[in-house]
C-alpha cells in the first residue's frame, strides 16, 4: 500500500470516500462532482483496490487543479469491502460519503446533507446515524426504486426496508465514528461481502433521517460487481454465510416468517459451499425449528449452483 500525500490537520465537516477498481473512464466525471459542490468542508479519499488503468495519473492531475484535501492510497486487490475498512480508517470527517466511482454527487448534495443534519434537535442528534436520500439514474433522471413514506422520514434500515418495503439504491451521509466501530468482516481470498450488513447492525441503535431529496447521480455499469452473481456468491461462500448468520440471529425481528424461511435457506446454501457442515450449522442457528425445514430446499439451491457453475466452466 502506498499513499500519495498526507492530509491537512484541520477535521472536515465530510470525508467524500470513493473505491475504484479499474475505472478512471468514470472516475472523472466522480470527481468533477465533487469539484463542483458549493459546501466546501470536506475531504476526499481515494482507494484504489488494485488499478492498473491509469487511476493515479489521473487522480494526481486533478488534485493539482482542484485544491482540495485529497487521500489518495493504492492496494493490492482485495474488494470494496476492504477499500471500505481502509477509508473508513483514514477518514477524518465527522460524517462519511461513500460515492463509487461510476457515480456522481448531484449538485448541492453536501448542502443538503448539512441542512437536514443540523434540522436535527441537538440533543437527539446522538440517536441518529445520518441523514439518507435518493438516487437518480443519469440517463433518464428517474428516481431509483422507492420514495419514503414521507419528505422527512425519521426510521431505520430495517423498518425502512421490512416494514415498508422501499427499495432502491439510496445514498447517505453517516456518522464516521459508526462506520469506523463496524468495519466489514475479512475473509482470506474473499473479494466481496454485502453492504447491507452495517445498515442492519445499526438499525438497533440508531435511526436515519430519510429525506426524499436527490443526492447521487447513479449509472449501472455492465460489469459492475452484481454483473455476474452466481461467481459473486460462489466465490465469497463464507461472507455470504456470516452475513445471514446475522441475520437469521440478531436481525429477525421484522421478518415475516416466510422471509425468515428464506434466510435459512441461503445460510444453508452458503453455509454448505463455505465447507460448513450440517451439524455446525445447526448448532450455530437461534431458530432451528427454521432451519430444520429449510434443510432440503438449501441443500437444492447448493446443488444448483454447483451444477451451473460446472456448467459455465467447460
Amino acid at each position: 500500500m502506498d499513499s500519495m500525500d498526507k492530509p491537512e490537520a484541520k477535521e472536515p465537516t465530510f470525508t467524500v470516500f470513493i473505491p475504484t477498481y479499474n475505472r478512471a473512464h468514470t472516475l472523472q466525471r466522480a470527481l468533477d462532482s465533487i469539484s463542483a459542490q458549493s459546501f466546501r468542508d470536506f475531504e476526499v479519499v481515494i482507494v484504489d483496490d488494485g488499478s492498473t488503468d491509469g487511476t493515479r495519473d489521473l487522480v494526481e492531475k486533478w488534485k493539482e487543479k482542484c485544491g482540495l484535501p485529497v487521500t489518495y492510497v493504492w492496494q493490492p486487490n482485495q474488494g470494496k469491502h476492504a477499500a471500505h475498512n481502509q477509508g473508513a480508517e483514514l477518514a477524518r470527517g465527522s460524517f462519511f460519503i461513500t460515492l463509487d466511482s461510476d457515480d456522481m454527487l448531484a449538485p448541492g448534495a453536501l448542502e443538503i446533507f448539512k441542512s437536514y443534519w443540523d434540522g436535527i434537535p441537538e440533543p437527539a442528534r446522538q440517536h441518529y446515524a445520518g441523514i439518507e436520500g435518493l438516487c437518480a439514474h443519469l440517463d433518464d433522471g428517474r428516481i431509483d426504486g422507492d420514495l419514503f413514506p414521507e419528505d422527512i422520514f425519521d426510521s431505520n434500515f430495517l423498518e425502512i426496508r421490512k416494514r415498508y418495503g422501499i427499495r432502491g439504491d439510496k445514498k447517505n451521509a453517516i456518522r464516521t465514528e459508526l462506520v469506523k466501530e463496524n468495519p466489514y468482516p475479512r475473509f482470506e481470498g474473499e473479494r466481496h461481502f454485502r453492504p447491507g450488513l452495517l445498515w442492519e447492525r445499526l438499525a438497533h441503535d440508531y435511526k436515519f433521517r430519510y429525506i426524499n431529496k436527490v443526492v447521487q447521480i447513479i449509472e449501472i455499469q455492465p460489469d459492475g460487481i452484481s454483473s455476474d452473481r452466481l461467481t459473486l456468491r460462489t466465490r465469497n461462500p463464507r461472507g455470504f454465510h456470516y452475513y445471514f448468520l446475522e441475520s437469521v440471529n440478531l436481525h429477525f425481528h421484522y421478518d415475516s416468517p416466510k422471509d425468515l424461511y428464506q434466510n435459512h435457506v441461503r445460510l444453508v446454501r452458503y453455509g454448505l459451499h463455505a465447507g460448513i457442515g450440517y451439524i455446525d450449522q445447526f448448532w450455530e442457528v437461534k431458530h432451528k425449528v427454521y432451519w430444520l425445514l429449510a434443510v432440503f430446499t438449501g441443500t437444492l439451491e447448493w446443488m444448483g449452483d454447483r451444477f451451473r457453475t460446472r456448467k459455465r466452466d467447460k
